[in-house]
């Protein structure tokens, strides 16, 4: 296998880097707004953009897929969990991660709905 070499400008260098960035700070924005949301089902979780394997978001987010009715319960804020969700939690899901500077149409795409 050959390699290529890439060459960018430095202008095309920065968008790359910004773009990177940009999508990094929209997830924090969305995992601190799930955060949020679960802090108002009872969680205590500390709202700092962080999640991970057998994190306490993980097991918040475990917990309320039991709730509604998801399973199995994976940890993961995924299209199942949003369609499972009452109205009134989406409404609230939605406002959360717009204060925390989300945009919804980019969160139901982060999270494989379009």
């Amino acid at each position: 296998m050959t390699k290529k070499i890439i060459r960018l400008t430095e202008s095309e260098l920065t968008k790359i880097v910004r773009k990177v960035i940009n999508e990094q700070t929209e997830e924090r924005n969305f995992i601190k707004g799930i955060q949020q949301f679960l802090n108002t089902k009872g969680a205590k979780l500390a709202v700092d953009g962080k999640t991970g394997r057998n994190s306490k978001t993980e097991q918040a987010i475990m917990d309320y897929q039991k709730k509604i009715g998801v399973y199995p319960t994976d940890g993961v804020w995924g299209p199942d969990t949003w369609e499972k969700m009452p109205e009134k939690d989406r409404v609230l899901l939605k406002k959360l991660i717009a204060q925390e500077g989300g945009v919804i149409d980019r969160f139901l795409n982060f999270i494989g709905l379009d």
